[in-house]
């Protein structure tokens, strides 16, 4: 395992890169068109032959407006890497001090990943990275749990484009509906009326979970197919997470590099692009809170295990009280010190973050 506090290193000056000036050339030039999977044959695929034409905003201005009303929940970039002339402990030490070394130690899987033939994970975040093959590139894939530990969005694109010479293969932007005003069932309307329609023909649909008699597991609706690089859910992300009550909707956009360039301006202003990516996703116009998602999702995971615990063991608790003589003697005799697999991001984020209510 690489442990980041082993070794120390000058800063690089990978902030000082003008992302803005350059994101801005790609986002005019290029386009992003537009159940999770790791990676998929596109991230293997280091150049592009045909990039289509930039979706934008209605305007400048509503464009500002939307700039930040949605958050990078998952990022996959490719770049040249010759293991002969790079170290990957190179990699490690640069990418750990961009972060901020929130991601923790790099240990070796011993296998490889997706067509590379050696990947690594980090402590946290679920991060991936991986070389070996692949016409001499290197992958690295932040999924939900690891983009919410990106702080400084800018800097870190700087990195990836400018130091890396990466390009971005998978982007995901995710739009939280706390109160379900747009919920699946308005999805499906605005399907059929033509919302979700590209170059006058609409993506094929799919549908996931209960639809006829609606249970407490949540649905999912989809619109495109992962395969032609550009695909949309919209799904009960509360019920998903256990809340029967809860009307929280999550509509999150899915690109990958298939005949598009994807712009670095997706991971600075992702709200532009989302709201972009259908005709019908004008509504996005909220400033999103990564951690009021993160808090939402700590409280329903807390109060769904809760639940559990109280139906699988509430009886042995009445009884261990009976025979025990006190709460604090029951809770001696069963605590651990460990976090539950289903809180651990959500505590390590917010221990980090000590409580704040700033966005991150």
């Amino acid at each position: 395992m690489i442990n980041p506090l082993q070794e120390t290193t000058d800063k690089s000056d990978c902030a000082s890169g003008n992302v803005r000036a350059g994101a801005l050339a790609a986002r005019a030039a290029h386009c992003i068109g537009a159940t999770s999977d790791n990676t998929d044959a596109s991230d293997t695929n280091h150049t592009v032959d045909t990039p289509r034409t930039v979706i934008r905003g209605e305007s400048p201005s509503e464009e500002r407006k939307k700039s930040q009303a949605a958050l990078t929940d998952w990022l996959n970039v490719s770049f040249p890497f010759h293991p002969e002339n790079t170290n990957p402990l190179k990699f490690f030490k640069s990418f750990s001090e961009v972060t901020n070394f929130r991601f923790g130690g790099m240990t070796d899987q011993e296998r490889g990943l997706q067509g590379w033939k050696k990947s690594f994970r980090f402590d946290h975040g679920c991060v991936m990275f991986a070389y070996g093959g692949q016409n001499d590139t290197a992958f690295l894939s932040l999924p939900g749990e690891g983009c919410s530990f990106i702080s400084d969005w800018q800097s870190f694109a700087t990195f990836l484009r400018d130091e890396l010479q990466s390009k971005i293969t998978r982007w995901d932007g995710a739009v939280d509906d706390f109160n379900g005003l747009h919920s699946v069932d308005q999805a499906v309307e605005l399907y059929i009326s033509g919302g979700f329609k590209q170059g006058g023909r609409n993506p094929n649909p799919k549908q996931h979970g209960n639809w006829i008699t609606h249970d407490d597991l949540g649905r999912t609706f989809e619109v495109g197919k992962r395969k032609n690089g550009k695909l949309i859910r919209i799904y009960e992300k509360g019920k998903q997470l256990g809340d029967p009550s809860s009307p929280w909707v999550r509509w999150e956009v899915e690109l990958h590099a298939k005949d598009r360039i994807i712009p670095w301006d997706v991971l600075l202003h992702p709200g532009e692009y989302v709201a972009g990516a259908y005709p019908c996703m004008s509504w996005v116009s909220e400033r999103a809170f990564r951690i009021h998602t993160i808090k939402e999702q700590d409280r329903i995971s807390y109060e769904r295990l809760k639940q559990v615990a109280s139906t699988a063991y509430g009886a042995l608790f009445n009884v261990m009280l009976q025979r025990e003589g006190s709460a604090e003697r029951v809770v001696a005799l069963l605590k651990k010190q460990a976090i539950p697999k289903r809180l651990a991001f959500s505590d390590h984020y917010l221990r980090i973050q000590g409580g704040s209510s700033d966005e991150l």
